[in-house]
């Protein structure tokens, strides 16, 4: 057992100027590179969002979001308080509100 002291894996040490180097030359290379991520493509993790949306939906039903969503809200009202949500009801549904900006958009 004593000859296995000192030996280890062939290649530059884990996290190594050389390690570094060798990485950065392969990035890229594999198949799941050159797809792209969700930030290359924005409808592909949509699409993967609303696959895993509806996979939620059919295991637990409607009424989960219903649960989870009246959480959220109790955890937002304990943490900001009323007045956060009498100021996001101001701006309504429109996207296009801003922060602090009580007028309704115009059509």
């Amino acid at each position: 057992m004593a000859e296995d002291r000192g030996k280890r894996s062939p290649g530059p040490a884990a996290g190594s100027e050389g390690a570094m180097r060798i990485s950065a030359a392969h990035r890229g290379s594999h198949d799941h590179d050159k797809r792209g991520g969700f930030a290359a493509n924005p409808d592909r993790a949509r699409q993967a969002g609303a696959r895993g949306g509806a996979t939620v939906k059919e295991r637990y039903g409607s009424e989960f979001y219903q649960r989870i969503g009246a959480k959220g809200g109790q955890t937002v009202r304990a943490k900001h308080g009323r007045d956060h949500f009498v100021e996001i009801g101001k701006i309504g549904g429109s996207r296009k509100g801003k922060k602090g900006d009580s007028t309704p958009p115009s059509e």
